[in-house]
């Protein structure tokens, strides 16, 4: 009898622990409640912790879900609760990076210091970019340029692909009885793809792909490199 008595006990304290309301902000935020009172304009609720406190009202404008503690719902926004989390985790990374590559790979191709500026929730970053060209006899060229890079993950991070512009100048060779070199401006135009491995908030693991073409708007020629690089997000 007396361990049917605990039993029921227990029982009785789970589901008084579990006999709470969830209100699900617009902001993302989250509270337990006892909701005493929702009109057309308004929800009259106390503190799940402290039923016996003051009651607290707030405009249904602010709140975008109530889970009762029976398990029903009461929706009161167009925007879902993912798409609520999705836009608190936009502001949980830094939208701007200082990238510096340390290996670079390649013939023609690009390493670079860029700055990027990263739209609210991750998915589109614009990256200035000062480059340096070089091949096997050493620098070619100089450039700055816009890269556009587009993420999967979002936020910022994993794989991204996008296209290239620089405008600058490049050392080109021509052969007329002997060779003789001639710096031109030029511009180059390629494509970029990498992933952004993000270790913390603040530092991240940058490995790229670029490949496209340098043309002194008479000649063209291709340029490729393999960079990895670091970068910090603020």
């Amino acid at each position: 009898m007396k361990r049917i008595l605990i039993v029921i006990t227990l029982l009785l304290v789970v589901g008084s622990l579990n006999a709470q309301d969830k209100i699900y902000f617009k902001d993302g935020s989250t509270i337990e409640a006892k909701v005493l009172v929702v009109s057309e304009s308004n929800i009259q609720y106390k503190k799940f912790d402290n039923q016996s406190g003051p009651t607290f009202e707030i405009g249904l404008s602010n709140v975008n879900m109530i889970i009762y503690e029976n398990g029903s719902h009461q929706m009161f926004n167009e925007e879902s609760d993912e798409s609520t989390i999705s836009k608190k985790l936009s502001r949980d990374f830094g939208k701007n990076r200082i990238n510096l590559d340390l290996l670079a790979i390649g013939e023609n191709g690009p390493t670079s210091i860029s700055y990027e500026i990263i739209n609210d929730d991750g998915s589109r970053g614009i990256e200035i970019p000062l480059s340096v060209y070089f091949n096997i006899d050493g620098v070619v060229g100089y450039t700055i340029g816009a890269n556009m890079k587009f993420y999967t993950s979002k936020q910022g991070k994993g794989f991204y692909i996008g296209p290239s512009l620089g405008l600058g100048v490049f050392d080109w060779f021509y052969y007329d009885y002997y060779y003789e070199t001639t710096t031109d401006f030029s511009a180059y135009l390629g494509l970029k793809l990498g992933y952004q491995f993000q270790i913390s908030d603040l530092f991240g693991i940058n490995l790229a792909g670029n490949g496209g073409g340098i043309s002194n708007f008479d000649e063209f020629d291709y340029g490729y490199s393999v960079n990895l690089g670091i970068n910090f997000s603020f």
